[in-house]
């Protein structure tokens, strides 16, 4: 088995942390009295979690018609990272390339080296980029040919495809030879939030 593949049931479990801990302020502000109450009163875990989840608006709006707009994008995203093969939080990525701190996988990002999406304040880093405990070469090629366009668009991008490419999916053509990672990046510089 492979180190990435290894890690992925390790990484479910951290990542499901870092989110329930980024989440928690949020959670709390978006819960009437009632429900912190009741979430304060309960006598075990499960109950707790009833408790919380009876409390929290399913999303965040007043209208609707935005409500349901906010829950589809919610499902998209999960669409686009179940499509990258999952993800990584940092401390993973830190851990799969040997970078000594979380810190330099985040400059990794901004210098445009690696794919992160912020997804609802967790910094996340789909899985498919990497091959064994290194970066696609393609990588920053592709992110450097779209430097306007925010990881969920490039994310997009990648899995989804795009008519230029017929029926190839990007992400598959970064694994392929030097004229199909010419063919993706040439169609990324395209791409624009």
């Amino acid at each position: 088995m492979s180190r990435t593949a290894s890690m992925a049931a390790i990484d479910v479990d951290r990542i499901l942390r870092d989110r329930i801990l980024a989440s928690a302020d949020r959670i709390i502000k978006m819960m009437p009295a009632a429900a912190k109450t009741a979430a304060i009163g309960s006598i075990d875990v499960p109950a707790l979690v009833l408790n919380i989840a009876r409390g929290i608006p399913s999303v965040e709006a007043g209208d609707p018609e935005q409500a349901e707009e906010i829950t589809r994008a919610i499902a998209f995203k999960r669409r686009l990272i179940e499509a990258a093969g999952g993800a990584f939080d940092a401390e993973a990525v830190r851990n799969l390339l040997g970078h000594k701190t979380v810190q330099a996988v985040y400059k990794a990002a901004r210098d445009r080296r690696l794919l992160m999406i912020d997804d609802n304040g967790a910094k996340l880093f789909p899985a498919f980029q990497f091959d064994g405990n290194a970066i696609l070469p393609a990588i920053p090629r592709v992110l450097g040919a779209a430097p306007g366009a925010s990881g969920w668009a490039v994310l997009q991008y990648l899995v989804s495809g795009d008519d230029g490419l017929g029926d190839a999916r990007p992400i598959d053509l970064l694994r392929g030879n030097q004229d199909d990672v010419d063919r993706v990046v040439r169609v990324a510089q395209t791409l624009d939030d």
